[in-house]
């Protein structure tokens, strides 16, 4: 067969380009809903040709094809990977998350059905190229010559100069939501200064600690108390201080466990029969919100036991793994305790194999000690993790030894599929197909869980002399996660419009028979990282001499919520209101936290830059702690 003259159009160098630059615009437009030729070209081409170039003079012509072949597969594979991320988080993974792909096959389940058919479409040049391949129509490398002086030379030196210019020109720009930067910035130039910045995303480093400061504990304490407005109650003069002293605590993390299913009735049927019972002898506090970054689940248990704001765009658990973090359970040893946590995973998800000396446990049980009996999702059930902690509390009990379990449960995790013969919870016909009717039957797997649990402990001998906790680590209903008719769904079960306020609460409970025996409900504004204090607090562990960014919420009302993942860095709750900003405080937006109803967020500004100023003084903090 006779081909046409070689041409620059048939070479690698342009179709590479050229297919580039379209699945640029392909995912500027899923990521953005916008396709903006101009942005596209000025961002994301200088990159594309910049890439190209560097393969011109870097390979020789035997390997140029696998070259260009296996970057454009990278290239393919990050924009799908991105596009997949942002439609669960809302946010533009960084390179530091990229780099945890290798654990998508532990949540599997959860991410098929977060990917869409459209998205297979930057392969779409890769089946073209079997194709030519297989009919031999058409040769896939040209015979024409690129002069590497005349035409690569100057076309690389214009990209570098354009991308250089890109970086430099963003670098200094502060946009706290990440899909806004990459959007703003170009998705390549995101990645890059993401690197620069380093894992607090770019965030300001207001208020910073001096050296001098970082050497002593409690002026580190008294100004991120300024920052915060609080005064220090002495433990003497607190409420409740001492009240559980000497006791074991049980600390239960609820894998995706919302508030609002608590106290929910569908068809007069309680969702979660077990927890409502409890609240009449325990501290409830409704008005909890999450605080996890990009760790997630590992991010909550980070959280529960430090009361230290979590790294920015990284998981802690990766990034600030060699750090010896200061810790309920290091705390509770020098009581005396025995301290331990059980997972029923393989540990070495979000590096718990790291995370767990780092948080000072005497001792982790994961998948190895509970076996592949019983697998639900994730790995063995929830049942099976509690049947086989509980000899390992008996065992203490037997040796007066008191002890802190963290038991973090696992069966609710999305895309929550509990089997048939779990199913405790009958849903009615219309929510049964339905993500929310999934998730409404995984909760009450919790709270059934949860009530033989509890059985157990009593029977044990173990109740009376325990404080047990629980709490959800984040969200479980996401807007993506939403089929046709989940939205009305939820519109149904909470009486209103389903917000950013209810997606983020999260419940907090604490049982302590024969001191929470009279019960209380509190509304008072709270978030994960005032778990720690008040447990110190009910725990008589004093925390003079600690630095925590949380509150004791028995003894402190008055609030200010922050969160940097989920929502932009910068974003909080407060008294009166959930602000979130977009490139600046200037573009944001304030929702009253009772009605949800946007209102003028001026009159916020204070807290938004002293939320800035406590996530700086946390990610300074977090670096300054000597290594393990």
């Amino acid at each position: 067969m006779q081909y046409k003259k070689a041409s620059f159009f048939s070479t690698l160098f342009f179709t590479f380009t050229i297919s580039m630059f379209l699945k640029a615009i392909f995912v500027r437009f899923l990521l953005f809903e916008d396709i903006n030729m101009i942005d596209t070209i000025s961002l994301e081409l200088c990159y594309i040709l910049l890439f190209a170039c560097l393969i011109e003079y870097i390979a020789n012509s035997k390997v140029k094809f696998s070259a260009y072949l296996s970057l454009n597969l990278l290239l393919s594979t990050l924009f799908f990977g991105i596009t997949v991320y942002h439609s669960y988080f809302g946010n533009i993974p960084t390179y530091y998350a990229l780099m945890q792909a290798g654990q998508v096959g532990a949540v599997k389940d959860s991410v098929n059905q977060l990917i869409q058919p459209e998205y297979f479409l930057f392969y779409t040049d890769f089946i073209v190229m079997a194709i030519l391949l297989l009919t031999r129509k058409i040769p896939l490398q040209s015979k024409f010559k690129l002069s590497k002086k005349k035409m690569i030379a100057p076309i690389l030196g214009i990209s570098f100069a354009v991308c250089l210019a890109n970086f430099f020109l963003h670098k200094d720009e502060i946009i706290t939501d990440s899909a806004v930067a990459a959007e703003s910035k170009g998705i390549f130039n995101f990645e890059a200064l993401q690197v620069y910045y380093g894992p607090n995303g770019g965030l300001p480093q207001a208020a910073a600690f001096s050296e001098a400061e970082l050497q002593n504990e409690k002026t580190i304490q008294d100004k991120i108390n300024e920052v915060k407005g609080i005064t220090e109650i002495p433990d003497s003069e607190r409420k409740y201080f001492g009240a559980a002293k000497g006791r074991n605590l049980i600390l239960i993390q609820f894998e995706s466990m919302q508030d609002f299913p608590i106290g929910l009735k569908i068809d007069g049927k309680e969702v979660t029969p077990t927890m409502n019972k409890l609240l009449n002898n325990s501290f409830y506090f409704n008005n909890l919100y999450q605080q996890t970054g990009a760790g997630n689940t590992s991010d909550a248990e980070f959280i529960a036991n430090t009361s230290l704001y979590p790294a920015g765009m990284v998981a802690t658990s990766t990034f600030f793994e060699n750090k010896a973090f200061p810790s309920m359970p290091r705390l509770l040893q020098k009581e005396g305790y025995e301290t331990f946590t059980l997972h029923a995973d393989k540990v070495e998800f979000w590096n718990r194999v790291e995370l767990y000396p780092s948080l000072g446990f005497d001792k982790y049980y994961e998948l190895d000690f509970f076996g592949k009996e019983d697998l639900i999702g994730l790995g063995p059930s929830d049942e099976v993790m509690f049947n086989k902690g509980m000899p390992l509390l008996t065992k203490l009990r037997d040796k007066n030894k008191p002890f802190y379990a963290h038991f973090i449960s696992m069966t609710s995790h999305h895309p929550y599929e509990i089997p048939t013969d779990k199913d405790v919870f009958e849903l009615p016909e219309a929510y049964k197909k339905s993500i929310v009717g999934k998730y409404i039957q995984a909760i009450s797997y919790n709270d059934m869980v949860l009530g033989k649990f509890i059985d157990q402990l009593k029977a044990e001998g173990l109740w009376e002399n325990s404080v047990l906790a629980f709490y959800g680590d984040h969200m479980g209903m996401h807007h993506t996660m939403f089929k046709e008719n989940d939205p009305d769904i939820l519109k149904e079960l909470l009486g209103h419009e389903y917000t950013k306020i209810d997606r983020f609460n999260v419940p907090f409970v604490i049982t302590a028979p024969g001191i929470t025996d009279n019960g209380m409900t509190s509304d008072q504004l709270a978030g994960q990282l005032d778990m720690m204090p008040t447990l110190a607090n009910l725990m008589g562990v004093s925390l003079n001499n600690y630095v925590h960014f949380g509150q004791d919420l028995l003894n402190h009302k008055e609030n200010l919520i922050g969160m940097r993942y989920y929502m932009p860095a910068g974003s909080f709750f407060n008294g009166e209101v959930v602000f979130q900003p977009e490139k600046s405080f200037d573009d944001g937006e304030a929702l009253m936290l009772e009605t949800a109803k946007k209102v003028p967020h001026a009159p916020y500004r204070e807290d938004y830059d002293r939320i800035l100023k406590l996530l700086g003084l946390s990610d300074q903090y977090l670096k300054s702690l000597p290594d393990k």
